[in-house]
């Protein structure tokens, strides 16, 4: 509004002095035509009327000029007077006030300015001003521990054009804020992990005594925060600390979770262990322990042993979790295998999709899947990525040459013209959105469900209407094998017996990672179907140019501290490039003093990373820095936009951080 008024003022001025020069100038114009007129009736000698012109000029001339001036000097004490009043009464405003050039050079200032800063800080303060001049609800700044908003206005006054800064004090106002978000509520969930698992078969006093200890723990670990705790259930607690509190948590990694794991009880299977979610973000209570019971499935589905924080809508994870128990309770596999075809008989169509660059646990699940959708008499595909290796491609060829399965398999290309409406999308073998052969279709499904082993990681499909996720299974294989063991008169084909055994046997490395009671048990029953294990392994045979690239791998390992190896597949072309790097960082586990091996080879402008380990270093925690996941035990990664000796060098990194981390 100062800056209209002004703009308008100077307008008037400007019609004032051009009215000040023009009318002297017609009164001098009428002379000149009268006294030539005069002359042409009346001459008179030349002299005399040039005089006379001369003089009636002159003192035209000396008209202008003092209406000129007079007027300036009427303008001049009209501006003065504003300015002193504007300084009188931005010098009693009780607010800082600057009055700058529009280059930032101080004109003037109120004695209450010269208290907030000093004056080597203004050229900072105009240039950080300057960038969100055009701000309407003022500009946040700090000057040393004090926090201001800033107002500036143009204006023109005493003939130039400047700057008006009205600094307003939000300090207080900022303190006040970061205490309500100091003592914002904290919510937090805590989960005895395996409770049914760990506490079987042992003594009742036992029990209590460990059950004991663990509370006196967590209560001792929340009091020293100042918080509250409380036991709603056997194994789960609800307690609530301030929000101040999470950083120093965060700083310890939950040491709270070693205490737990120290607890000994000689009678007790295995070591106790508690999983945590916490969230503040959340505008209600209820909301934080939604959101904290989320982050608490997101710990569970790793496997438990670690504290996930939410945190501006990701999850912060801490702890390197634990082996998954593998569990005797047969009463959820019941469950999910009946809820899974109640689904699927209220759908017109089905369609089972795995991830990117497609395996054979991942095809071995999606058959099984498809043979339920087959038994209730219900259509189905399975979407496949057209990245493949060639043991894949030779479960999936025996399988569309049996008849059955012809039309079956389908890739992107497929499904431009397909309406996915009352469909049900069935996902196996994965959990993120990212990594699923053709995840542009995903949102198009109301009804999705989600079969997976892998551990949870921050990225999950959260709208699944069905999710089966256990990560103490061997394979998606497995679990799937699980599920048909509950549907009664059901018939597996040998070749579809053999591809769900091949997935479990690609996933345990030949029942020697991963495998249990169950395992055994899921193979004991495609066994019984009359699956040829003769014919699952010619599936897993290696050509010759593969087995030399897999045994020149092995041979150009490098070493970390003695512990790590890590390899990468030179050769290029072979179509098994990601099962070379997988089988070579299998062999590279039975070198001796070898903890953990990686393998990356590149495909189609893709790095992959295959991780293995004997469980003393976490390749999960190591490669989910790089984007990637799956167990304790064995994990991987994808990179695009790298290369092969780029992403080495970050796994390096990310080795050594992790190897400081944990010794330190």
């Amino acid at each position: 509004m100062l800056n209209i008024q002004q703009k308008n003022t100077k307008k008037k001025s400007k019609q004032r002095i051009n009215s000040t020069v023009v009318v002297p100038l017609i009164y001098l114009i009428v002379l000149v035509i009268f006294t030539l007129i005069n002359h042409a009736f009346k001459p008179t000698p030349m002299i005399v009327d040039t005089i006379m012109m001369i003089l009636m000029v002159a003192f035209t001339i000396y008209v202008i000029y003092y209406e000129l001036v007079t007027k300036k000097s009427k303008l001049n004490e009209l501006s003065g007077a504003f300015g002193r009043a504007m300084g009188s009464t931005f010098k009693n405003i009780g607010l800082p006030v600057i009055y700058v050039t529009d280059q930032g050079k101080m004109i003037w200032e109120n004695k209450i300015s010269e208290e907030i800063y000093a004056k080597e800080y203004l050229p900072e303060i105009w240039t950080h001003i300057n960038k969100q001049y055009a701000k309407k609800d003022g500009i946040l700044i700090n000057i040393e521990k004090d926090t201001y908003l800033v107002f500036p206005s143009n204006i023109f006054l005493g003939g130039r054009s400047g700057k008006i800064l009205i600094f307003v004090d939000k300090t207080r106002e900022k303190e006040i804020e970061q205490i309500l978000e100091d003592t914002r509520s904290t919510i937090g969930v805590v989960s005895i992990d395996n409770y049914e698992e760990s506490f079987q078969g042992v003594e009742e006093i036992d029990k209590l005594n460990t059950l004991s200890q663990i509370d006196k723990e967590l209560v001792k670990w929340i009091n020293s925060y100042n918080g509250m705790i409380t036991k709603v259930e056997k194994d789960k607690y609800i307690f609530v600390i301030e929000k101040k509190y999470i950083k120093e948590l965060q700083e310890l990694s939950f040491s709270i979770l070693e205490k737990i794991n120290n607890i000994s009880v000689d009678t007790l299977k295995v070591p106790t262990t508690v999983s945590i979610g916490i969230s503040f973000e959340e505008d209600t209570l209820y909301g934080r322990y939604k959101s904290a019971t989320t982050a608490l499935d997101v710990a569970l589905g790793r496997g438990g042993n670690q504290a996930v924080v939410k945190n501006n809508k990701k999850y912060d994870i801490y702890g390197e979790g634990a082996k998954a128990l593998d569990k005797t309770n047969r009463v959820r596999s019941r469950i999910i295998s009946q809820a899974l075809m109640d689904l699927i008989d209220k759908s017109e169509d089905v369609y089972i999709m795995g991830h990117k660059n497609t395996d054979i646990d991942c095809i071995g699940a999606a058959v099984g899947v498809y043979k339920i959708c087959e038994h209730l008499g219900k259509k189905a595909n399975i979407i496949v990525d057209t990245k493949y290796n060639n043991s894949t491609k030779m479960v999936i060829d025996k399988l569309e040459a049996e008849g059955d399965y012809e039309g079956v398999f389908l890739v992107k290309d497929d499904l431009k013209k397909v309406d996915f409406e009352n469909s049900l999308l069935i996902i196996v073998d994965t959990h993120k959105e990212s990594y699923l052969a053709v995840p542009d279709i995903v949102n198009e499904f109301d009804k999705k469900v989600i079969i997976d082993h892998h551990r949870r990681g921050p990225e999950f499909i959260e709208d699944s209407i069905l999710t089966y996720h256990e990560v103490y299974a061997s394979s998606t294989s497995e679990l799937v094998t699980e599920l048909l063991m509950y549907i009664e008169d059901i018939k597996l084909t040998s070749k579809e017996a053999e591809a769900i055994y091949a997935g479990i046997i690609v996933d345990t490395k030949n029942f020697s990672f991963k495998t249990g009671v169950r395992t055994f048990e899921a193979a004991a029953y495609l066994r019984k179907v009359g699956l040829d294990i003769s014919e699952v392994k010619r599936i897993f045979k290696s050509d010759f140019e593969s087995y030399v690239a897999k045994v020149e791998t092995v041979k150009n390992a490098e070493f970390i501290d003695g512990r790590i190896a890590i390899s990468v597949v030179t050769q290029s072309g072979n179509d098994d490039m990601s099962i070379i790097a997988a089988q070579s960082a299998d062999e590279l586990l039975s070198i001796t003093g070898i903890l953990a091996s990686f393998v990356l080879c590149q495909i189609d402008g893709v790095v992959m990373i295959s991780g293995r380990s004997l469980g003393d270093i976490n390749v999960q925690a190591i490669l989910e820095e790089m984007g990637g996941g799956g167990h304790l035990t064995f994990a991987g990664a994808q990179m695009a936009g790298v290369t092969v000796e780029e992403a080495k060098e970050k796994l390096l990194n990310v080795i050594n951080e992790y190897l400081g981390n944990t010794e330190s």
